[in-house]
């Protein structure tokens, strides 16, 4: 008996990673520089670790089945265009989904994607920031640190977060 609750335990830090105070998650580490990554818009344009350095940037990994995504993302796309500082840059990416279910999404909700959205073919880029679970957002600085890691919904009350949107805003 005693194997499969470990087992379980195994299963679902595997599945859903560590949370720690405030919705912080134990993948990317922060304090530490960005992984390298590419990636493309739905709309053409183009992404990488060295495109983003010079300007603040919110990573927002997503799938089109995860429930608490579909709550998160209009409280994002209203953040976006109302209260966000003008510096900080949102980037979605829609991974571990299939592409034409991202793709669908995305134009089935045009007022929650009002910022540039991906897809994340064969999951490189989350792979690359240990992202298991959906939604996991990371904020990185303007030179490519990654400041906060968060997972869940209610990153826009992370204390961490509201601090660095604090000093942008000065």
């Amino acid at each position: 008996m005693r194997w499969i609750g470990v087992s379980v335990l195994g299963l679902t830090l595997f599945l859903f990673g560590q949370a720690g105070p405030g919705g912080e998650a134990q993948a990317a580490v922060a304090g530490t520089p960005a992984p390298a990554f590419e990636m493309v818009t739905f709309t053409g344009e183009a992404y990488s670790k060295a495109s983003l350095e010079g300007r603040p940037t919110l990573l927002v990994f997503w799938a089109s089945w995860c429930p608490v995504c579909q709550r998160e993302l209009p409280v994002l796309g209203r953040f976006y265009e109302k209260d966000r500082p003008t510096q900080l840059r949102v980037i979605s990416i829609g991974f571990s989904d299939l592409r034409d279910k991202i793709e669908g999404y995305v134009k089935a909700h045009p007022e929650s994607f009002v910022f540039p959205t991906a897809f994340d073919i064969d999951n490189d880029v989350a792979q690359a920031f240990k992202i298991t679970a959906t939604p996991t957002l990371v904020l990185l600085d303007a030179q490519g640190t990654i400041v906060m890691v968060h997972r869940g919904a209610g990153v826009l009350q992370n204390p961490r977060f509201r601090e660095f949107l604090a000093m942008l805003k000065g």
